[in-house]
């Protein structure tokens, strides 16, 4: 009779320590202690801390239903891994992370040199989410060595409310910056995003049924369509009510001339407010190169079904067109209610008939 407290004790001790041991394995606080909380159902990573120098953050093969919390700054030392390597990839089926009141920062300008990922130092691209659905709320991510999300292979996937920020002292020298890179996925949402750049806001490479809803966009190349290579095919994506601000250009459509097997099809830009644009307020070009326009446009991957509605605002003093056109093979240009005001007039090869605003 008088073991039993103690006994009672004991077992109501073994009882609560379960649950608080779970808990704990599920938090990290340091690099080290990621890859232990893989197989939580719910994982919290919570800076302060620093990843070391040429340590990647894995985040895939979790849990179906995984939530992830991300609080605090977690800051990646400056490495000398290149852009066939990402800093941080999130995968698995409906993974949801919650990054409200999180925050990565890729040590950018330490990587910056002008030459983003065509030469001097290595540069690690910074967050791969791959074959991933579910969402990604409220994530602030600044200084990206190079491109900072890739969204690749993902189905059903939501971005909410993200913020990235590259300003600063050494904005000009980050090259490559692009946001948003999406390819052979269906299925996604970005809305809500503030992106200070310095190259595409959004790129959809490949994919179909893609919405870009509601985001600021500032210091880069635009809301782009590609640039489309062999082979890639854009089928279905929706931009409307986004604003682009002292960029190179507001309204983009890119292919290579020889870009076999591509295709850009059924593209809708609505809703889109620009100003110090200082190259192009619109631009469809079937003559794209990563070292610069050709002027030779090629149709190996037509562009049709274009739908531009209520596209307006004003270009920096001493900008190209307000709307460019150079097409090979394009076709069903539906233009409606264009209103940008610039010095240059509108150039529009290679379309018939030529849609409003040419």
């Amino acid at each position: 009779m008088k073991f039993l407290p103690i006994v009672t004790a004991f077992a109501a001790t073994a009882v609560m320590a379960t649950p608080t041991k779970e808990r704990a394995g599920c938090v990290a606080t340091s690099y080290d202690q990621i890859a232990g909380t893989k197989g939580c159902s719910t994982i919290t990573i919570q800076g302060p801390f620093t990843v070391p120098a040429n340590k990647k953050i894995d985040l895939t093969g979790l849990k179906t239903g995984t939530t992830i919390k991300i609080t605090g700054t977690i800051t990646f030392a400056k490495g000398t891994l290149d852009e066939n390597n990402d800093l941080v990839t999130i995968g698995g089926t409906n993974i949801k992370v919650d990054g409200t009141s999180g925050t990565f920062d890729g040590s950018g300008p330490l990587y910056w040199d002008s030459k983003g990922g065509n030469g001097g130092v290595n540069k690690p691209k910074f967050v791969r989410l791959s074959k991933m659905s579910g969402s990604i709320t409220g994530l602030t991510v600044i200084g990206s060595p190079v491109h900072t999300f890739a969204v690749n292979g993902c189905h059903g996937l939501t971005l909410t409310n993200i913020t990235i920020d590259n300003r600063g002292p050494k904005f000009a020298l980050g090259h490559n910056t692009d946001a948003f890179d999406v390819g052979s996925s269906s299925d996604i949402t970005i809305s809500g995003a503030k992106v200070y750049n310095n190259d595409d806001c959004l790129a959809v490479n490949s994919g179909t049924n893609i919405v870009f809803n509601g985001n600021y966009c500032e210091g880069g190349h635009g809301i782009s369509i590609g640039s489309i290579k062999a082979g890639s095919v854009v089928d279905g994506v929706l931009i409307k009510g986004n604003t682009v601000v002292n960029s190179a250009n507001a309204v983009r459509i890119k292919t290579y001339a020889n870009a076999t097997g591509g295709k850009v099809n059924n593209v809708t830009y609505s809703d889109i407010a620009m100003s110090g644009i200082t190259n192009y307020g619109i631009i469809i070009q079937q003559d794209y190169t990563n070292d610069g326009a050709t002027g030779k446009p090629g149709g190996a991957a037509p562009i049709t079904n274009v739908n531009l509605y209520n596209i307006h605002g004003s270009m920096a003093k001493k900008s190209r067109q307000s709307v460019y056109i150079l097409c090979a093979k394009c076709s069903n240009f539906n233009f409606q209610k264009i209103a940008i005001t610039g010095n240059a007039a509108a150039i529009c090869t290679g379309i018939s008939p030529k849609p409003m605003g040419c």
